[in-house]
């Protein structure tokens, strides 16, 4: 047993069907790999999806459950169930091409430590369904990955794979980002200071396939604004960091300007219908991202008048067994491991 595939879920059962599908369609014999999902509390049949599935000929799937706690805590979980040396973590909706988990494995000859492997993404076509799909991925990908000791800011966890020991050393995914965003980065961010150095692959490649609206996209980014809260204050709030999060002091008073006062917002609100019924993408596509930057500073500001009330109260003796400290009380609230 070569590769764990850890796909961790949460009501996402008809593209989890597909995503399995791809997930036992590998160039890589069946015997070299397994596939864990982990559900993580769903209610929509996922658990009869996954056992139908694993019925028919082909790679071992196992499935583990546990009640809904969030993605960190969903992969944790894969990772303690899984019997490779690799774990391949891919989201939910994403959907391997054929050779993704062979170009996974050319990565890691035996014997290789602390190493691990960012795969490509790329949007499925047949997501592009409504005005926010069509233009959510038209602009183009320009970030700079170097093929080799890729930085961990550009580790994401929707198509990457680690050694599982490495991960299991490092201590695996903070649980307390419950919600989306930021836990794959600060892990990899661990890992780093580790010595494991990730590597950048596109050749394994996957489709997201995910069709999302302006509504579902808003409340994550609320969720990810929460979440780099904590992370900056997690890491003593660096400045690097501030600025990669966007959450810096310095820059807060011109996003409360622009997202907090009825300034801008208005104004995009009234034009984004006239954009969608026009046809006119461009100006769609701006209207949207205002929005779901909008949507991250509401979370952004909300969880740092939490952080302050936590710092301000006193101290209160943590009970046997918990872990204490303030992180519980401003990480991000609802839990999703459905993929992004």
């Amino acid at each position: 047993m070569e590769i764990s595939v850890i796909i961790p879920t949460y009501n996402n059962g008809e593209v989890l069907r597909e995503t399995i599908r791809a997930a036992r369609a590998q160039t890589l014999a069946a015997e070299r790999y397994e596939i864990v999902v982990v559900d993580d509390g769903s209610t929509d049949g996922t658990a009869d999806a996954v056992a139908e599935l694993a019925r028919a000929p082909g790679p071992a799937i196992r499935y583990v459950a546990q009640a809904n706690r969030g993605r960190s805590a969903a992969r944790n979980l894969g990772l303690r169930s899984a019997r490779g040396r690799i774990a391949v973590f891919i989201d939910s909706d994403l959907w391997a091409t054929p050779t993704l988990l062979a170009e996974h494995l050319a990565h890691y000859p035996s014997g290789v430590t602390a190493r691990g492997v960012q795969g490509r993404t790329v949007p499925h076509p047949d997501s592009r369904v409504t005005p926010f799909m069509k233009v959510k991925e038209t602009t183009p990908d320009l970030t700079m990955r170097r093929r080799h000791d890729l930085s961990p800011f550009h580790v994401t966890t929707r198509n990457c794979s680690m050694l599982r020991q490495d991960v299991l050393d490092a201590g695996g995914f903070d649980e307390t980002f419950s919600g989306y965003g930021w836990e794959d980065i600060e892990l990899a961010i661990r890992m780093h200071a580790r010595g494991v150095r990730f590597e950048y692959e596109p050749a394994a490649l996957g489709h997201h396939y995910h069709v999302e609206s302006l509504d579902s996209i808003r409340r994550k980014l609320r969720e990810a604004g929460a979440g780099a809260v904590y992370f900056w204050d997690k890491y003593g709030r660096p400045a690097r960091l501030g600025v990669f999060l966007e959450i810096l002091p310095a820059m807060l008073p011109l996003k409360w300007l622009v997202f907090r006062t009825p300034l801008f917002m208005p104004v995009l609100r009234r034009l984004l219908p006239v954009a969608e019924r026009r046809g006119w993408l461009l100006l769609a596509s701006e209207c949207y991202n205002e929005l779901t930057w909008e949507a991250y500073y509401d979370g952004v500001f909300a969880a740092r008048r939490r952080l302050r009330h936590t710092h301000a109260a006193p101290a209160q003796p943590a009970a046997r067994g918990a872990s204490a400290g303030p992180a519980r009380a401003i990480g991000p609230g609802r839990h999703t491991a459905d993929g992004d």
